[in-house]
């Protein structure tokens, strides 16, 4: 059963992001020291370059989960609408979802798990509750809080079922319109970010000596670190900025 709190890159990821980590930080190590030494140096910075890479696609799979999620329970209350009981109702759910995301989707291997389970004899607040742990994700883990309080009291769990797609929808709608918002911005900072290199990398081509005086001495270096420090600095304070959450 796949953990979405944590991602592991394969055998391929890893080579891809060693790689362009390499070439990254030579780079800049060539554009600000003038030398591959720094470059080699940073090499144990490829753990945390990784492991950023990682993260990234770690929040990325759980957004997606999230999105299939709301379709699982759109298919969820329409079936449980038309009399079916909640543990039945993932059956043709499953057939829907497959025929939408057609073994692209995590969804479906998901309720697969909870159809499998569910014939084993297992309680499916304990399978739903296990599918919350897993992906980290609140409104799994509140679904499954509704389910178990809903199947003790005998609530009415289509009903909430129904208020639970409208609050996701609604969110969701919100986030969509909070990236369209933003989009610009993630370019403008992208561009940002870019420039200081892209100033040296100018300097150094159409000004050739004009830099010489930084390279190869103690207060040069110095200087080139602190502005490769405030770089780094400004760059993870504007992701912050536009890192948005609903």
């Amino acid at each position: 059963m796949t953990d979405y709190r944590a991602y592991r890159l394969s055998v391929k990821e890893r080579i891809v992001v060693i790689l362009l980590y390499v070439v990254l930080a030579e780079t800049i190590s060539l554009l600000f020291y003038d030398s591959f030494i720094p470059g080699i140096v940073g090499t144990p910075g490829c753990i945390l370059f990784m492991r950023g890479y990682a993260g990234m696609r770690c929040r990325q799979r759980q957004r997606k989960l999230n999105m299939e999620f709301k379709e699982l329970l759109l298919s969820l209350s329409a079936n449980m609408a038309a009399g079916y009981s909640l543990e039945r109702a993932f059956v043709p759910a499953y057939q829907e979802l497959e025929s939408i995301y057609q073994g692209r989707g995590y969804i479906q291997e998901e309720t697969h798990l909870i159809i499998r389970g569910i014939e084993m004899r297992t309680d499916v607040v304990a399978l739903l509750q296990d599918l919350g742990e897993r992906s980290g994700l609140d409104d799994i883990k509140e679904f499954a809080r509704v389910t178990r309080v809903a199947k003790g009291t005998g609530g009415n769990l289509i009903g909430m079922v129904k208020k639970m797609v409208e609050a996701m929808e609604g969110r969701i709608a919100v986030e969509e319109e909070i990236e369209t918002m933003i989009t610009s911005k993630k370019l403008e900072q992208n561009i940002m970010s870019a420039m200081p290199f892209a100033i040296v990398l100018y300097m150094r081509v159409c000004n050739p000596g004009y830099m010489d005086a930084l390279y190869g001495n103690i207060p040069g270096i110095t200087a080139m670190s602190v502005c490769l420090l405030l770089i780094y600095v400004t760059i993870r304070w504007g992701r912050h900025i536009i890192d948005i959450q609903v």
